[in-house]
Parts: C-alpha cells; sequence; structure tokens
C-alpha cells in the first residue's frame, strides 16, 4: 500500500535526520596546509568544529545525505496529504485506516529501551487516569516489546475490545 510505504519512510526519514550531522565544511588553509572545519548555527552564534581527515568523507556523505532527506520529506508529506484528502472523499472507513496506520508506523522499529518506555509510560498514564490494563492487553503489548507482534495488530484489536469497531 503506497500510503504504508510513505509513512514509513517519513519515519526513517525523520529519524535519521536527528542523528545526521547539520552545517557545511569549510576549508581554511594556514601555512599551505588545508584544515577543515563543521560549521554551523547554534543560537545565532556560529560553531566550528575541526575535523580530522579520516571525518572529512564521513561528513560531507552525512550533510549530502540531510540536504537530500530534507527535499524528499516535504514532498513525502505533500503525498500522504494528497492521499488523506482522497481517502475522506471515499469515506470514513478508509480514513479512519489510514489514521490507524498513522498513529501506529513507527512503533515496530523502536528499540528495545524505547519500547520498554513506551509501555512504562502508558502503563503509567493508565494509573493516573485509573484504568487498570486487562491481563490480555499486557500480554500484547509484551509479545509487542519482545518482536513477536506487530504493534497495529494490537492497537486494532484494543479498539475494537473497548467498542470502536466503527473507528477502525
Amino acid at each position: 500500500m503506497e500510503y504504508k510505504n510513505l509513512l514509513e519512510r517519513k519515519v526513517k526519514l525523520e529519524t535519521e535526520l536527528q542523528t545526521l550531522v547539520q552545517g557545511y565544511i569549510s576549508k581554511k588553509t594556514i601555512k599551505g596546509k588545508t584544515y577543515c572545519y563543521l560549521q554551523n548555527r547554534v543560537g545565532g552564534k556560529l560553531i566550528s568544529q575541526y575535523l580530522k581527515s579520516e571525518e572529512v568523507d564521513e561528513i560531507t556523505e552525512q550533510i549530502a545525505r540531510r540536504k537530500q532527506y530534507e527535499v524528499e520529506l516535504p514532498k513525502l508529506k505533500a503525498r500522504l496529504n494528497e492521499l488523506e484528502q482522497a481517502a475522506r472523499l471515499l469515506g470514513k472507513h478508509i480514513s479512519r485506516r489510514l489514521m490507524l496506520l498513522k498513529l501506529s508506523t513507527g512503533m515496530d522499529s523502536l528499540s528495545a529501551e524505547q519500547k520498554r518506555q513506551s509501555s512504562s509510560f502508558a502503563g503509567a498514564m493508565n494509573a493516573i487516569e485509573g484504568i487498570p490494563v486487562s491481563e490480555h492487553t499486557a500480554q500484547e503489548i509484551a509479545a509487542w516489546q519482545n518482536g513477536n507482534k506487530p504493534f497495529i495488530s494490537i492497537f486494532e484489536a484494543t479498539l475494537k475490545r473497548y467498542g470502536f469497531f466503527a473507528e477502525v
């Protein structure tokens, strides 16, 4: 499905953009020798970081990838928006299915620690609200944390279990 593939690509790009370096490489020649610096602005201030010669190629590649992703991401978002608008025209069922995909995409690619933290946070929110997590849901979440079950299947089943049949 195009929508799901685009969502997964969007999540991948957004995640990777968080780890790629920002800025540009400047070269300075001092006494005939060229030195490379990674430069970027932080709070309006120009920051320069000296790069060892073995780092320059990797940093250059990361900067190029960042630029590519920053061009691609708005196009992905625009296409997702087009598909969501078309789904709304076609009917609530399709539109709601896309919303379910949108809300659950990326959950399966979280690290084990991120899954643990997400589950812990959800449990804390349930405790604050006074809504205990059922044993069945707890087992399903554990299966997701262990990589044995996709998040969307748990999400959809939980919505249905609580009476949101028409919503998915």
